[in-house]
């Protein structure tokens, strides 16, 4: 989730939004691109799931989606956590999380970055603690405590870009970027920022920023072939990937579990059906996204 964040930033045009006069431009950008998608998404599940898995009882091999109660499942949509169990499609809590993040850090960048570039880096270090804090007491709705938490990563992404880091990464520097973060694996707790587990902040931050340098200078390497081209179109199709993963993941694992008769709690512990499972979930909805992304609400999600 850091390498996510840092991306967002490494992606957020300053020299374009960075300035008052466009905050609302910028913010209704946001709302249509990532806030929309979410309630569409979820609201218009919400009929399915009720119906297939409350009423009918198919994909009960896990009880969140069987036993979730309707109202409450209703009413989770308008709360947008994801470590809410009642939320149906719960990985989209990164949709609104993303849109308070980008949001604050361009209301501190504006407000602040004009009085000096250090006022605005202290500014965004003190949201990302306060939000780490936050995080550990109650959960905001709609992330918004996940989006305090997480200026830090997209203050690294703007920086990334702006000093070609990932071009000045000599093979040493990535070997101590690996140190680091098999230290923080090591030392630190299992992280997941969607449940607000963030462990040592210093040890979260620094895995976080190591693990996404890494992963940003191993993309660099890959620049043509088939498999290059399969993973550019992951990438413009991320957002109908996102929302209909879980759904294609749920029906494989149901048939599995239930036309198999495969024990339900060994689904997440058996390497032969996680990884076919997890590709379908990746390449099912990237074929629709291609064969169908202009139909009237499918294009909601497709670029």
């Amino acid at each position: 989730m850091p390498f996510f964040f840092i991306i967002a930033g490494y992606l957020l045009n300053l020299s374009k939004w960075g300035g008052a006069d466009n905050f609302k431009k910028f913010s209704a950008k946001l709302f249509k691109r990532l806030l929309m998608p979410y309630f569409i998404a979820e609201i218009l599940f919400y009929p399915i799931w009720f119906v297939v898995c409350h009423e009918a009882g198919y994909l009960k091999y896990w009880g969140r989606w069987y036993e979730l109660n309707p109202v409450d499942a209703f009413i989770a949509i308008f709360i947008g956590n994801g470590n809410n169990s009642n939320l149906i499609l719960g990985v989209l809590w990164f949709l609104p999380a993303l849109l308070f993040t980008e949001i604050i850090f361009i209301r501190l960048y504006n407000r602040l970055n004009k009085i000096g570039a250090e006022v605005f880096v202290l500014a965004l270090v003190a949201c990302s603690l306060l939000g780490l804090l936050i995080g550990r007491i109650h959960a905001l709705p709609l992330g918004i405590d996940i989006a305090l938490a997480a200026q830090i990563f997209i203050l690294v992404g703007v920086l990334i870009r702006k000093y070609n880091f990932v071009e000045r990464l000599t093979p040493r520097i990535c070997g101590v970027l690996m140190f680091i973060l098999v230290l923080m694996f090591y030392f630190n707790e299992r992280i997941d920022m969607n449940f607000r587990i963030y462990g040592n902040p210093l040890m979260f931050y620094a895995g976080g920023i190591a693990g996404s340098l890494l992963v940003m200078k191993l993309s660099t390497l890959m620049t043509d072939g088939k498999i290059f081209s399969l993973i550019s179109d992951c990438g413009r199709q991320s957002m109908m990937i996102l929302v209909l993963h879980p759904i294609v993941a749920n029906i494989a694992y149901e048939i599995i579990v239930g036309g198999f008769n495969f024990p339900a709690e060994k689904i997440f512990t058996e390497p032969a059906i996680i990884f076919p499972v997890t590709a379908a979930g990746v390449l099912i909805p990237l074929f629709i996204a291609k064969k169908f992304g202009k139909l009237p609400v499918l294009k909601i999600f497709c670029p």
